[in-house]
């Protein structure tokens, strides 16, 4: 034992000095959507209670996450604060041996401010706490010939996406132009295994940090004054990445960020304050080929039960988005399904109910979204948000 921990010392001593890189012949697994269902923190409050239906409405600084044109300065500037909190929960508790507890990690939290800079345009600065989770995946062990435990390698991976986000919002007769100058900063750690040639594994460690630029294109068009139609798109792009491990680098083929466009209606009753949402959501994340196009639609009321509060609910779609046909080979000619069968994994449906309370030039949002009722999944999905806007204006 002691021999070979002083090889594999060796070997990171060596690697270090002299810059070892290891290609590992497939995409970073953390910037997968392997449980994005969990990981997005559906920032805005508002929104959230609404069904995350939004990209035809207008509000707060917020609403630019769904639709840069969606933003409105109602006075001169506007301050906004969000805090969400999601819940723990198990993915493939359904499996044998492989109950991996997925955390809160880093829950959703977003900061802006927003100007009027004319009577026709407006930007914005939002940062925010959009994406992250933390997956515990148990952990593994070498054995002695006697069946003795020699030492065990505890599991992990986490990763956040924080966005800083500069949106611009212009108005012009019916409609509104939308451009959000978005910058993802990604950052996820693992601590994992590889095999050894002798059969034994031997662990690492390794740490991946990046931005994306990503700029988000939208627009609202309303014909009629009750009416309107809205549109957003995201271009998708590639970035080849590499994890910085404790022996060396760990180099990735190119990653897929795919193409995303959302688009949707809203429809307020002439002379009841009552409004309908309705979005479609299209990721196009079937360039990958373990993953299928995620499609999701999302609906959403709110009513005017007081000039000074406001409810809402609404429900929206998290279908499944693997490839359950997809096959892997082991390189000698033997094919086995790529994902596992299992009952957490099935399609979600969340059911939304928020309320917005407006004192004197402070709006306070709160939502909760829940899966329990409408989903047949051992999976149970609960966010909370939480969150106000500030109106300023001159003196």
């Amino acid at each position: 034992m002691l021999k070979k921990t002083t090889l594999f010392i060796l070997l990171c001593l060596f690697s270090q000095l002299f810059g070892i890189t290891i290609n590992s012949g497939e995409q970073e697994g953390t910037c997968k959507p392997i449980i994005e269902f969990y990981a997005d923190n559906l920032v805005s409050a508002e929104i959230a209670g609404q069904g995350y239906a939004g990209v035809a409405d207008i509000g707060d600084i917020s609403f630019s996450n769904l639709n840069p044109a969606s933003f409105d300065v109602q006075d001169d500037a506007q301050i906004y604060y969000e805090f969400g909190s999601k819940n723990n929960t198990n993915i493939f508790s359904d499996i044998d041996n492989a109950d991996y507890e997925i955390e809160r990690y880093r829950s959703g939290v977003a900061v802006a401010f927003a100007y009027k800079l004319s009577e026709f345009l407006q930007a914005g600065l939002i940062f925010t706490q959009k994406n992250s989770y933390a997956v515990d995946l148990g952990e593994v062990s070498n054995y002695d010939n006697y069946g003795v435990i020699i030492e065990s390698f505890s599991l992990y991976e986490k990763r956040y996406i924080h966005s800083v986000n500069l949106p611009f919002s212009y108005i012009h007769g019916k409609f509104r132009f939308g451009l959000g100058l978005n910058l993802d900063l990604y950052h996820s750690e693992i601590r994992n295994v590889y095999m050894q040639q002798n059969g034994y594994w031997a662990g690492y460690s390794g740490e991946l940090d990046f931005v994306l630029f990503r700029p988000k294109l939208g627009a609202i068009y309303s014909p009629l004054q009750n009416l309107s139609l809205g549109l957003s798109f995201i271009l998708p792009t590639e970035k080849k990445l590499t994890t910085e491990c404790n022996w060396g680098d760990l180099e990735h083929n190119k990653n897929k960020f795919p193409m995303e466009i959302l688009v949707g209606t809203k429809y307020s009753i002439p002379n009841i304050p009552f409004s309908v949402l309705l979005d479609f959501s299209h990721k196009h994340y079937s360039d990958m080929p373990e993953f299928v196009d995620s499609n999701d639609f999302r609906f959403g009321l709110e009513y005017a039960l007081l000039e000074k509060l406001h409810i809402r609910t609404g429900m929206f779609t998290s279908f499944d988005i693997r490839d359950t046909d997809y096959t892997t080979s082991d390189g000698q000619g033997n094919e086995f399904d790529y994902w596992p069968d299992s009952n957490t994994f099935e399609d979600r449906k969340f059911l939304t109910c928020g309320l917005s309370y407006l004192w004197k030039r402070t709006k306070f949002n709160l939502a909760v979204l829940d899966n329990s009722l409408l989903t047949d999944s051992d999976l149970k999905q609960t966010y909370v948000k939480l969150g106000f806007t500030i109106q300023l204006a001159h003196q």
